[in-house]
C-alpha cells in the first residue's frame, strides 16, 4: 500500500468516526427526544381530553344546580331535622279542609330510635288498636301492607326517628280517601300503616249515620348527625 492509499483510509476511517459521532452526539438524542416528546404530547392530550370532560360534566351540574337544591330542599321538609309537630298539624288541617273531612283528634307520640325494616314491620300498631269515638260501633278495620325500605349503613338509630301518629276524622268514604291521599303525598312524608273505620248514628227523624276515620302511621326525623333526634315541635 502506497502512502498515497494510506492516506485515503486513513481520512476515510476519520470521515467514518466523524459520523458516527455525529448520530450519536447529535441526530440520535434529537430522535429520542421527538420521541420522547411525542410520548408526552400524547399523555397531555389524553390528560386535556379528561378535564374537557370534567368541566363539561360541571358545567351540567352547575346548571342544574337550583333544581338539586329545591329537591333538596323537598326531602329536608319531607323528613327535617326535628318533629315539628305544628307545621306537621298545620299540614293535616290544610288536607282535612281540601278533603272535605273534619279533624277530631290528632295525637303524636314520642319518638322512636330507628330499627332494621322488619324489627319495625313486627312492632307496628296495627290498625285495629285505634280505638272509636266514644257510643260509636265498629264496623270493620282494613290494615295496609308495611312498606318495606331498602336499608343504607348511614341511616342509624343514632339519626334516624320514628314518630307514631294517629288522625281522627268524620267524613264520608270518598272523602276520607281523598284525605288520606293527600296525607301520603304531602310534603312531610306520613307512612300510613292502619286505617280503621267505625260508625255511629246521629239524630232523631231519622237517624242519620256518620263515619269515623282513624289513620295511624309514622313520620320520621333524620338529624344527618350521630347525635339522637330531637323530639321538641
Amino acid at each position: 500500500m502506497t502512502k498515497h492509499h494510506l492516506s485515503l483510509v486513513i481520512a476515510l476511517v476519520v470521515g467514518v468516526a466523524v459520523l458516527a459521532g455525529g448520530w450519536f452526539l447529535g441526530v440520535q438524542p434529537q430522535l429520542a427526544g421527538a420521541a420522547s416528546n411525542r410520548v408526552q404530547q400524547a399523555t397531555i392530550d389524553a390528560t386535556n381530553d379528561k378535564n374537557r370532560a370534567e368541566l363539561t360534566r360541571l358545567a351540567a351540574a352547575f346548571s342544574g344546580l337550583d333544581a338539586t337544591r329545591a329537591e333538596l330542599e323537598r326531602l329536608r321538609a319531607s323528613v327535617p331535622s326535628t318533629v315539628d309537630s305544628e307545621s306537621f298539624v298545620r299540614e293535616i288541617d290544610a288536607d282535612a279542609a281540601a278533603a272535605g273531612v273534619q279533624v277530631t283528634n290528632v295525637t303524636i307520640g314520642d319518638a322512636t330510635p330507628y330499627a332494621p325494616a322488619s324489627a319495625e314491620s313486627a312492632s307496628a300498631e296495627p290498625a285495629s288498636a285505634v280505638t272509636a269515638t266514644p257510643g260509636a260501633t265498629a264496623d270493620g278495620a282494613e290494615e295496609t301492607p308495611s312498606a318495606q325500605a331498602a336499608t343504607d349503613p348511614s341511616i342509624t338509630d343514632a339519626n334516624f326517628s320514628l314518630v307514631p301518629v294517629t288522625v281522627a276524622v268524620q267524613g264520608s268514604y270518598d272523602q276520607a280517601l281523598a284525605f288520606t291521599k293527600a296525607m301520603q303525598s304531602g310534603s312531610r312524608l306520613f307512612l300510613v300503616s292502619g286505617i280503621a273505620a267505625a260508625s255511629e248514628e246521629e239524630g232523631d227523624s231519622p237517624p242519620m249515620q256518620s263515619q269515623s276515620w282513624s289513620l295511624s302511621g309514622s313520620v320520621y326525623v333524620f338529624t344527618g348527625t350521630s347525635s339522637s333526634a330531637s323530639t321538641n315541635g
